[in-house]
């Protein structure tokens, strides 16, 4: 037997997960008439975050949303329900590769190696013999077991991923859960398509071999090759954090209340003025061209979704009339932001 793994990473209350992770959450709360907006404050996890996409979101806040979506909606698979609207881009780069992975079982081991791109409140690991291939999740943090939805989602979103480049029938042969048993298994033993143990020791999902390593027609080697070096490097600059991308974050939660200041910005960061712009200079940039460029960057993503109008996406980057957005807009890309759009939606 051969194992693979990956180092855990943070533990304790540093853990944390990538932040598009609660997209499949916010849909799932949609599909059952909640405002997830609403139940993200209840918490105290600011929606208007998730645009960032350097943003994690804290384990133990990760954990109380996930309790809170089952108490608000009476649903305790909530979690395989979230789980069921995850698509491959939430997971960005690695989601990609995934896709264009050779087989499943190359797609199990890439979510193995990129797993603290994820989250750094559990570890993956992988087992494999001659007929089987058994993936493992432990949580790594101080904060204990995993919350049952916790559990739910995280083998769920697996098997999910499994499926996308497969195919729905594609099914484990058995799975192992911590999570104490449901009152009705019988969800679970449906989104699973497999005999499913709860109360166990371990979380463990287990393939055939022959079921996983069947060639996809999707597979793309150069692809998944450059979407694994956009996660490496991700991964890099989050064990190895800038001082660049703490203000991009700081820069994000305060648009809305109009552009900050470089120093309302270095007293978020608890550093003076005169330090961060050198710290900034080191780096080779400064607050002004961060500033711009995230505010460039945020109105492409705006103006790609249908649903946010220029009027929206102005306010929400911190311009007081639509005409002044406009104006900053065309000057950064040549284009109004109504041309751009629609360029975007002719491709």
């Amino acid at each position: 037997m051969t194992t693979t793994g990956n180092s855990g990473g943070g533990a304790g209350a540093g853990a944390s997960l990538m932040g598009a992770v609660i997209l499949p959450v916010a849909a799932a709360l949609r599909l059952r008439g909640e405002d997830p907006i609403s139940l993200l404050a209840d918490v105290g996890i600011d929606a208007a975050k998730v645009a960032n996409p350097e943003w994690r979101i804290a384990e133990a806040d990760w954990r109380r949303l996930l309790q809170h979506c089952v108490e608000v909606t009476g649903e305790e698979d909530f979690g395989l329900l979230a789980a069921r609207q995850l698509q491959p881009q939430v997971l960005r780069s690695l989601g990609l590769a995934w896709l264009a992975s050779d087989t499943v079982y190359d797609g199990l081991r890439r979510m193995i190696r990129f797993n603290q791109l994820l989250t750094t409140a559990s570890r993956l690991h992988l087992e494999e013999d001659d007929t089987t291939v058994r993936v493992f999740s432990e949580a790594t943090t101080e904060l204990g077991a995993a919350v049952p939805a916790e559990v739910d989602y995280g083998l769920a979103v697996i098997v999910r991923m499994c499926r996308l480049t497969l195919g729905e029938y594609l099914a484990p042969v058995t799975v192992q859960m911590t999570r104490p048993a449901p009152l009705e298994p019988h969800p679970w033993e449906y989104q699973f398509a497999a005999p499913v143990s709860f109360d166990q020791p371990v979380n463990c999902l287990c393939w055939s071999r022959g079921d996983i390593e069947e060639p996809l027609v999707t597979g793309d080697p150069e692809l998944a090759r450059v979407n694994d070096e956009q996660s490496q490097a991700y991964l890099d600059g989050f064990l190895s954090p800038s001082t660049s991308r703490e203000v991009v974050g700081k820069i994000i939660e305060r648009l809305p209340d109009g552009p900050p200041s470089q120093r309302q910005i270095a007293d978020a960061l608890h550093v003076s003025n005169r330090t961060l712009q050198r710290k900034l200079k080191e780096e080779g940039t400064s607050f002004m061209d961060l500033l711009q460029d995230t505010r460039l960057q945020l109105a492409q993503k705006y103006l790609r979704s249908p649903g946010r109008s220029v009027v929206e996406t102005a306010y929400l980057l911190g311009f007081s009339e639509p005409s002044t957005f406009s104006r900053a807009f065309k000057r950064w890309t040549g284009q109004a932001p109504a041309d751009y759009r629609e360029d975007v939606a002719s491709r």
